[in-house]
């Protein structure tokens, strides 16, 4: 087979996988549905003669990665309901499909296509896309091949910013999805997740607005002194002995943690 034959025979079994009316079309006719997608006259002969695996195969592609977002995405697959998540995913497929070769990737890449739309769906709930992010959260952070590193060996010092563990992710929420009400309440809410550096699982830690404000300009890369001020000016603050003593008190629990590995070198 020519590079050529085996490119338009890879790319009609691909849209065999992915065009929502491709099972129709070809159980209906499958040598012009091969036809049309620029499939050879001998290969469409052979691949002809196998329709029912075709569509068997789909139907098995399909309930995998079904499967795997409803994995790790429990309770966001449990609000959709089955049929509703085989039309999100028949959607997903024909619009975008996967990138990645691991499939626990693809539950991620479903999100980020997902979201925009249900975001303005009103009759999904309104915390939906803040819930399946918080899923996502232990796959994110357990994954990541950051994380770990050594302390810095330096103190903190105003004029340097930090070292943070690699693993680090802060997240905002307008539902307090974290917390085991159901539904959530809408709330407005930080977390800081992290991997444990015994257990290696998911530690979550819920900031005040203030910690939460300090943290993402760390993350950042501000300097400490930079992110304290800019932090003020976030909250509407004013750098009072109070302030200062609450933000050291949260910089001395992260180092308790191993979040916090001293200034950056």
């Amino acid at each position: 087979m020519t590079d050529d034959r085996e490119h338009a025979a890879i790319t009609a079994f691909a849209a065999a996988m992915c065009e929502p009316d491709a099972p129709a079309r070809i159980r209906d006719d499958l040598p012009t549905y091969l036809a049309e997608h620029g499939v050879d006259p001998a290969d469409r002969e052979i691949l002809a003669r196998h329709r029912e695996q075709l569509l068997v195969y789909r139907a098995m592609v399909h309930s995998r990665l079904r499967g795997v977002i409803a994995e790790y995405l429990p309770r966001t697959a449990a609000i959709l309901g089955k049929p509703r998540l085989q039309r999100e995913l028949t959607a997903f497929m024909a619009e975008r499909a996967p990138h990645s070769v691991y499939f626990r990737r693809v539950p991620g890449e479903f999100l980020a296509w997902a979201a925009p739309r249900w975001h303005l769906d009103d009759t999904l709930p309104a915390h939906l896309v803040d819930l399946a992010s918080h899923e996502l959260l232990d796959q994110e952070v357990h994954d990541s091949v950051a994380g770990g590193e050594a302390a810095s060996g330096l103190p903190l010092a105003l004029e340097r910013p930090v070292q943070l563990d690699g693993s680090v992710r802060l997240r905002r929420y307008a539902f307090a999805v974290q917390r085991s009400e159901d539904p959530p309440t809408r709330e407005s809410t930080a977390i800081l997740a992290y991997r444990d550096r015994e257990s290696l699982r998911l530690r979550l830690l819920e900031l005040t607005p203030r910690a939460a404000a300090l943290c993402a300009h760390l993350l950042a890369g501000a300097a400490l002194q930079t992110a304290l001020t800019d932090t003020c000016t976030d909250c509407g603050e004013v750098m009072s002995d109070e302030f200062l003593a609450a933000m050291a008190s949260f910089l001395a629990d992260l180092g308790d943690r191993g979040v916090l590995l001293g200034a950056a070198s």
